[in-house]
């Protein structure tokens, strides 16, 4: 079963279909931030999305609901 979880599409810190593509990404912005980072899949359009896990807010109409597929710590 997936972990869902809810994010404003706003505070994505990128977006990408290609996973290898935001692993880099991911990669940089964790050197940068030193924070855990949550790759996480779009389920209308198969998106992956990188968000700073610290910006995951309460089930809202400003939110969207993302299975979470990679947590980078």
């Amino acid at each position: 079963m997936e972990e869902t979880i809810f994010f404003n599409l706003g505070n994505a810190l990128a977006s990408k279909k290609d996973t290898k593509e935001l692993m880099r990404t991911a990669q940089v912005e964790y050197d940068k931030r030193k924070g855990k980072l949550i790759i996480v899949e779009d389920s209308e359009n198969g998106e992956l999305v990188l968000f700073d896990l610290s910006d995951s807010e309460h089930p809202s109409e400003k939110t969207r609901k993302y299975f979470v597929k990679k947590v980078i710590e």
